[in-house]
């Protein structure tokens, strides 16, 4: 099973939105969608398609070599990429992983999607991959993100102090969250009453 969920890793469908695991083809386009607030936070700015072409093979590298599930988010209405988002640091024989590297057109911040997207993943990782634990690492000065992270009921554990050198050379702390397979059920209803609300 561990070797058949990289070489045909699983579509995520949910009312408004589909995941599909990234492809190549869909470097241009994300490039395209890309602003440079997307990258503020991340290890490195994406400024041109050559750029976006190799970070997109990076994340295939990953996925080939059975450590990430990086997805292209699908909006369903129009069938148009509108973000990406990925598994990572995938342990199956601990039962652990990390959710990360979201980004979503800026007309999207905010929206359903999030929310409909993390319940996509999160209930993968628990109900088929039967994780235990699945974290979230944000940087500190993130505040958008760590709110975002704390709406779906993720627990905050701490700060990891001077966690990565960004491609800048800005030395960063990482807020660090976690879900575990005991707050599932909880996080779940939690997640599904939140999307409800937001329609």
């Amino acid at each position: 099973m561990s070797q058949l969920l990289f070489t045909d890793p699983p579509v995520l469908e949910s009312e408004s939105i589909i995941l599909r695991p990234l492809q190549q083809e869909n470097a241009k386009y994300l490039f395209s969608i890309s602003y440079p607030e997307v990258w503020t936070y991340m290890f490195g700015a994406i400024n041109s398609e050559t750029e976006m072409e190799k970070h997109v093979s990076k994340k295939i590298l990953l996925r080939n070599q059975m450590k990430a599930l990086p997805f292209v988010v699908f909006l369903k209405e129009t069938n148009e990429i509108i973000g990406t988002t990925s598994i990572y640091d995938i342990n199956l024989s601990q039962k652990s992983c990390e959710i990360g590297a979201t980004w979503y057109v800026g007309n999207f911040l905010g929206t359903f999607v999030n929310l409909e997207c993390k319940f996509l993943l999160l209930k993968y990782c628990f109900e088929e991959l039967k994780m235990i634990r699945v974290q979230f690492k944000t940087d500190e000065r993130n505040i958008r993100s760590q709110k975002a992270i704390e709406r779906l009921g993720a627990t905050k554990e701490g700060i990891l102090r001077k966690e990565k050198i960004l491609e800048n050379g800005y030395i960063r702390n990482a807020v660090i969250y976690s879900i575990t397979d005991d707050d599932w059920v909880k996080v779940k209803q939690l997640i599904i009453e939140k999307s409800m609300r937001t329609k």
